[in-house]
């Protein structure tokens, strides 16, 4: 395909060998050849760019080491890791230093209705139970009511605070379980500007799940939430 403008039009040619620096005119009625075209030339030369980047990749495969940095630590033999301090740790003591780093959160007295999760915990509702369970049952290290800072808005307590250890990053977990209540819903919409207005976005670093006395939790979509931002 060859395409050209005369006197501000824009005219197209097929050129059907390689010598033919012309081609034949088509015209506006044929646009549908034209386009078809200008697709197989897109194609061709995205084929051709994927394969670059494949052989590019293939190769880099081949000059990675089969040791990464992180694992030169796990594959000394315990008596020897014991003497060194490594510069980089491992997933294992950054997700232990994480769980064990303290805080104090809102805290439930006796005559606030609680319910218990695999891991011993306290939750207020049943709602919140079920997103624990599921959390400890994927691995996904948790801090349930952590105090956080939000800009404009002071100190908030999200309902978990959780940690993708592949990525090394932070979520925040606000389930709000009322919204078919007005005053509550009112609320939340309020709470997530105001997360918003810190940085923290819905499907970024925050996430969101939501019921109502006719739409209860589901698992299936927590599981999958879990699955997609935390794993």
């Amino acid at each position: 395909l060859r395409i050209s403008r005369s006197h501000g039009r824009t005219q197209y040619y097929q050129r059907k060998q390689t010598t033919d620096k012309v081609g034949t005119y088509i015209p506006q009625k044929g646009k549908e050849l034209a386009e078809r075209l200008a697709q197989k030339d897109y194609e061709q030369k995205l084929l051709e760019a994927i394969r670059r980047e494949l052989k590019a990749i293939d190769s880099f495969l081949d000059k990675l080491p089969r040791i990464e940095a992180e694992e030169v630590f796990l594959k000394m033999n315990e008596a020897r890791r014991g003497l060194v301090v490594p510069s980089i740790d491992t997933d294992e003591m950054f997700t232990r230093r994480w769980e064990d780093m303290p805080y104090r959160g809102k805290g439930l007295n006796d005559r606030t209705p609680g319910f218990q999760t695999d891991k011993g915990d306290r939750v207020r509702s049943k709602s919140e139970m079920i997103i624990a369970n599921l959390l400890g049952k994927a691995g996904v290290p948790y801090r349930y009511e952590c105090p956080l800072e939000l800009k404009g808005t002071g100190i908030v307590y999200p309902d978990f605070t959780v940690l993708n250890v592949r990525l090394r990053k932070v979520f925040y977990w606000e389930h709000q379980g009322m919204m078919g209540d007005e005053e509550y819903a009112g609320k939340a919409v309020r709470k997530i500007a105001a997360y918003q207005d810190s940085g923290f976005f819905p499907g970024d670093s925050l996430i969101l799940t939501t019921e109502t006395k006719d739409s209860p939790i589901d698992v299936k979509q927590v599981t999958g939430i879990i699955r997609h931002y935390l794993l």
